[in-house]
């Protein structure tokens, strides 16, 4: 009795498992027939079954019919090839390595129909798809729509430039997390790739727009390193460590940037300003002097060279104050007069362009005061008076 029950036992197993055997092949067939919803539920079915469960053959079909319905409706319905990747990523889990090939064969153009592909029938054609579709809309720069097919595109199949055209669609489609998350894969990849300094510069831009500033400076010395002969990074730099307060980096940067001869009038303008503001009136003077000699109509460069003179007179007349010998106090407040009429030239051309510059006509008064000028001085406070609001 104990042989005969053992024996029915095993006949039932063997029944059970051929039984969710032929319910898989029922989906197969619901599936070529285009009986879809039935084919689902089939397999569906034997993926819930001990028998079949741990089969990629289950979840290679529930693919399969998750791409099909998703070309059926002319790639409109993004989940159901999400649905199906999901599908055929399960399958890859359990399938042997002749099999995973088999998921992963790529689809390509027949040379003989354009209309139709050779090769995969599983993953492969789902990139495919994809690809067309994704490519089609960002030729016509559709990009929100662009972006959920470039998306599962890179999950499929990583690569640089996957992940720089997903980011470019975001990035358009104003989707800015989505854009820099993919800007950053870009950026960390170790290969070459053309359009590398396009995704540091928008990640660059983001940090700013942030107000992220010590993330931008990190981001843009990367870029320098990648990018050395790119002269943009190190304009850029400076403008961020200006942002971040970061003066004292900034005086070095640019010191860099003239030390290596590829200095422009603004790298000459804006070392000179922020020199001025650190006090240093000579060095200054020379670098804002220097921006002149390139543009001899660059305003804020007189600007910042008069003030850096008027200042170094200033302070020589504040000196000549503190002395008690006769001379010495005369020799000291002409020295501040010589620098006075040294200034003067810059914020007469300064006036002459805009008349009504209040921050050169109040240096500008002082110095037609301190040289004896009187008629122009009082013309001056006129103007200034009137600007405030004055009779």
């Amino acid at each position: 009795m104990k042989k005969l029950f053992f024996t029915a036992a095993l006949s039932l197993l063997v029944m059970g498992a051929f039984a969710q055997k032929k319910v898989l092949k029922n989906a197969e067939k619901a599936f070529k027939k285009g009986a879809y919803e039935e084919a689902v539920t089939l397999a569906k079915q034997a993926a819930e079954d001990a028998e079949t469960s741990g089969s990629s053959d289950v979840y290679t079909l529930l693919g399969k019919i998750s791409l099909q319905k998703f070309i059926d409706g002319e790639l409109k319905n993004l989940d159901e090839a999400r649905e199906s990747l999901n599908w055929f990523n399960k399958a890859l889990e359990l399938a042997d390595d002749k099999t995973k090939e088999d998921i992963l064969d790529p689809a390509l153009p027949n040379p003989l129909d354009p209309t139709t592909v050779i090769g995969g029938e599983q993953i492969g054609l789902l990139e495919y798809e994809l690809r067309i579709e994704g490519g089609r809309l960002l030729d016509e720069e559709e990009f929100a729509a662009a972006y959920p097919f470039l998306d599962l595109i890179y999950q499929i199949s990583p690569s640089v430039d996957g992940a720089f055209f997903a980011g470019y669609a975001a990035d358009n489609a104003d989707q800015e997390d989505n854009a820099m998350k993919y800007f950053k894969i870009v950026i960390a990849a170790k290969e070459a790739y053309d359009n590398k300094s396009y995704a540091y510069q928008k990640l660059i831009q983001r940090n700013i727009d942030t107000e992220m500033y010590d993330d931008a400076i990190s981001v843009i010395r990367n870029a320098k390193d990648t990018f050395p002969d790119e002269a943009l990074y190190g304009t850029w730099e400076v403008d961020v460590l200006i942002r971040a307060e970061k003066m004292d980096e900034a005086i070095a940067n640019l010191n860099k940037i003239v030390a290596a001869g590829n200095a422009e009038k603004v790298t000459y303008y804006t070392l000179g300003f922020l020199q001025f503001n650190n006090n240093q009136y000579k060095e200054a003077e020379a670098n804002a002097k220097k921006a002149i000699e390139m543009d001899p109509e660059y305003l804020d460069a007189y600007y910042v060279a008069g003030i850096s003179i008027f200042n170094q007179g200033a302070d020589l007349l504040t000196e000549a104050g503190s002395i008690d010998d006769r001379d010495a106090y005369e020799a000291k407040k002409e020295e501040g007069k010589v620098k006075f009429r040294e200034a003067l030239p810059m914020f007469e051309k300064l006036i002459a362009a805009e008349p009504e510059d209040v921050y050169a006509l109040r240096p500008l008064s002082t110095i037609y005061d301190q040289l004896g000028m009187d008629e122009k001085r009082d013309k001056v406070l006129d103007t200034l008076d009137r600007l405030a609001g004055g009779e």
